[in-house]
This record gives structure tokens, sequence and C-alpha cells, in this order.
């Protein structure tokens, strides 16, 4: 007995939105059952993982620290997505643009003023950008896989943050632990509540979600990008460049990522260290396409796989959980989604092969 996918003329557009909620929810129960029968308490891995967070309101500032960053990654992934270009390697671009925000923040130590922040800002944009030109670069001259070349730049770019903190950036008044300086005052994000640990990355990872929804579904630029990633000739034939498209969806996403990466090293994290590589650059693929590529349907992903980090983080105090559940837990519903996917764009056929001429029936 053989079966084949058969591509559906029309995917129901309510299933394409219910397969998120179905992953989320499947997820739960599968990690439930899972946890359970290697011995942990499945039911409550669940509950603390993804409910705690949700209704203990102390816990809603860490929701707000943990999704900025994955929002802001996602969105740029989003839009290289929808093009066909894809970025799998934001965690390098991520660490980059920490990197240059880190060294403009070294090199401007002993000043102030509030041009110091905007700068390393603007610095771990570039940064970013220029590490996904080169993926760039190598797709549009030497037409080489993207995915391999972002990738595999992830790695060198944790070599290099290695070398830097551990070397010439290693700050000389720390008895030689592994970290930069503390970046001073005007070297870090401002609080927007007072009280709390929310700071100025969260308003600033809306703010970008919220012009690139408006850009992807209201200009022209968006417009290029879901042509050339739904039909690339009539693309060429519209005058719209795949090799410009390339360019512009790697140094997005690039961009958005050394944002991110800029803004987590001057806010959360005030100085640079090795433990700075968080894999939010990987996560945040799952909350693009949780999010069905949509910026605003990435905000409410991003809070969700924020809750499982969160989640996380409780359920290894209270019962005991080891916190690489959490990726467990996440890579389930990518996976749950993926297929959910297949199903609302392909049906199942059986294939029933006819006996040939002469064989018996």
């Amino acid at each position: 007995m053989q079966f084949r996918l058969e591509k559906r003329q029309e995917p129901s557009r309510f299933m394409l939105y219910a397969t998120p909620v179905a992953a989320v929810v499947l997820t739960m129960v599968l990690g439930a059952i899972i946890f359970t029968t290697i011995g942990f308490d499945g039911v409550g891995a669940v509950r603390e993982i993804f409910l705690t967070p949700l209704i203990n309101p102390l816990k809603w500032q860490d929701l707000a620290v943990k999704a900025s960053p994955l929002i802001i990654i996602a969105v740029g992934l989003s839009i290289g997505y929808r093009a066909n270009v894809w970025n799998i390697g934001a965690e390098g671009q991520y660490i980059v643009g920490a990197l240059a925000g880190t060294g403009v923040a070294l090199a401007t130590w002993e000043m102030t003023g509030w041009w110091l922040l905007p700068l390393m800002i603007i610095a771990g944009v570039a940064g970013g950008m220029a590490y996904a030109a080169v993926p760039a670069l190598l797709r549009v001259k030497f037409k080489v896989n993207e995915i391999l070349t972002t990738l595999m730049l992830t790695y060198v770019s944790v070599q290099l943050l290695n070398y830097l903190v551990l070397g010439p950036w290693i700050n000389p008044t720390g008895y030689g632990q592994a970290q930069t300086r503390l970046f001073n005052a005007d070297q870090t994000l401002p609080y927007i509540i007072p009280g709390t640990i929310v700071q100025l990355g969260t308003p600033i990872a809306l703010i970008v979600a919220l012009v690139a929804w408006v850009l992807m579904s209201k200009s022209m630029f968006g417009f290029q990008i879901r042509v050339v990633g739904l039909a690339p000739h009539a693309a060429r034939y519209g005058g719209f460049s795949e090799n410009r498209t390339i360019w512009l969806a790697l140094l997005v996403g690039g961009g958005l990522a050394g944002l991110a990466g800029v803004l987590e090293v001057a806010g959360p994290f005030g100085r640079m260290v090795p433990s700075f590589p968080t894999n939010y650059g990987f996560t945040a693929i799952i909350v693009a396409f949780l999010g069905r590529l949509n910026p605003l349907g990435i905000v409410v992903a991003g809070i969700v796989l924020a809750i499982t980090f969160v989640g996380g983080q409780v359920a290894q105090t209270t019962i005991g959980l080891p916190f690489p559940a959490v990726g467990l837990f996440q890579a389930m519903m990518l996976f749950l989604l993926l297929a959910g996917d297949i199903l609302v764009r392909y049906r199942l056929r059986r294939v029933v092969r006819l006996p040939a001429a002469g064989e018996v029936a």
C-alpha cells in the first residue's frame, strides 16, 4: 500500500491560522505524556511551563524581556522567508551585532552623553548587516546556499566572541573573570517602568513589528518581497531583481538580529560575557513560523515562546525539570506546526496500482 501527497487547490484559510494553535495544544498534551512516561510530573511540567508565567503577574515582566529579542529577530527572518531566502544564522548576526555595540561601548567607556547608546545601536545594526552580507554575496555571486553559509557563520561568531572576551576585551579589574567592563549609565538601556526589569528594548520590539507590518502589507517593498517569493518568473517579468531582493532580505534580517543583540548586551546583560549566546536566533525561527510570517502574529508567537523560557526556569525550581526539556517542547512545537502545514496544503492520497498486462489482480 502506497500513499502520496497531493497539493490542494485552495488551502483552508481557517486551518492556516488554526494550525499554530493546534500545534501549541498538541505540544502540551504530548509533552505531558512524554515526561510522565520518563518519570517526571508531566502534567506539572506543562502547568509550570505554559500556565504559571501567564497567571503569575510577577512573571509578566520576565515575559516582556524574553519576548523582545525573539520578536525583533523573527520579524527580520520572516521578511527573508517570504522571499524564499532562508537565513538560518540569525544567532550569529545577533552575536556580531552585540559585539559591534560592545566595541563602541568599550571605546567610549570613559565618556558620557546621550549619544553613546544611539551610537551603540547603530553599530549593532551595522554589525548584523555586515555579517549577513557575507552569505548574501556568496549566494548572489557564486550561488552558494545561504542555509549552509548563515548556519556555519554562527559558529565563527561564537569563536570570535570567546576570543575577544577572553583576550583583548577582558575586564582589567575583573580578577581574570571572562567578561568585559560593565557598561556605564549612558551605555545601558533605560527602564521604562520603574521598579521592574522592563527596559527600552520592549517598546522597540513592538515598534519594529508594527513598522514591518506596514511595510510588508502596504508598500512596494513588501509587494516585491512577496512576488519574488511566490512567483519568481512573474517577478522577473515585472522588473523585480531576484539578486536585489536577496540582498535586501538578508541585510534586513541581519540588521534586525544585530539590533536585538545590541539591545540585549546593553540591557539585561550590561556587559559582554561568554554565555551571551542564548539561542534566541534559532528560537526565532520557530517564532517566525508560529506567527505565520506576519509581524503582528510574530508578536503573539514571541510571547508564546517567551512563556516556555520563563516557565522552564520555574519548572526547574518547582518540580526539578531539567532546563533542556524546554528545548524539547520548542522542537516538538515546530515539528507539529510544520507537519500541520503540510496537511493544510496537501492531502494524503492512497495510490492504487493497477495490475500489469497478464498479471493476476
